[in-house]
């Protein structure tokens, strides 16, 4: 309502019907509780925590939430992969934080977390269908994405989606979601 675009990923644990149906469920909630509370990200993701714990959601789930507005994004992780930065340069970097509970554990304590959007930077979020693989650490897989969006400044956000997909080598055991936010001016 205050022209701030937010911007969620995220990922219930399982992989059947029954996952399907409780993300849909947990996406739908956190749409209206986004919208009602007009809140920074941590109180969002705080009250979908409250709302699936008095709607007896029983389900365990990530998500990252960001709000954008002006130059500035604000985000929180709940037990999600860190959003990539691509600044203007090129240099890419992990907004990695301390980590946080996955939703649908009772009591987490959320934090927001801030960084400055100059004009040309692209932020990518992701779920971890990209970057996961068997037999390949979480660091090493992280390094791996941070790497192939190094240099990545200038491409439209299709292009540089298009550009990531195509590098993975084995094919993903898990569904991949990614979002990219190109920032113009």
């Amino acid at each position: 309502r205050d022209g701030r675009l937010t911007i969620v990923i995220g990922d219930v644990t399982g992989h059947d019907a029954n996952a399907a149906a409780a993300m849909a469920q947990v996406r739908n909630l956190l749409r209206g509780i986004a919208y009602t509370l007009h809140a920074p990200p941590a109180r969002v993701l705080a009250g979908l925590d409250e709302a699936m714990q008095g709607l007896a959601i029983d389900v365990f789930a990530t998500a990252s939430l960001g709000q954008v507005k002006g130059n500035a994004l604000e985000w929180c992780n709940a037990g999600h992969l860190p959003p990539v930065l691509v600044e203007p340069d090129g240099r890419a970097h992990l907004l990695a934080t301390q980590p946080e509970a996955m939703l649908g554990i009772a009591a987490a304590d959320r934090r927001d977390h801030r960084v400055a959007l100059a004009p040309g930077a692209t932020l990518v979020i992701y779920t971890d269908g990209l970057i996961e693989r068997r037999g390949v650490s979480l660091t090493e897989s992280l390094r791996w994405l941070v790497a192939e969006l190094d240099g990545c400044a200038g491409m439209s956000a299709e292009a540089l989606a298009d550009h990531v997909i195509a590098r993975i080598d084995d094919p993903a055991e898990d569904d991949i979601a990614l979002l990219v936010l190109r920032v113009e001016g």
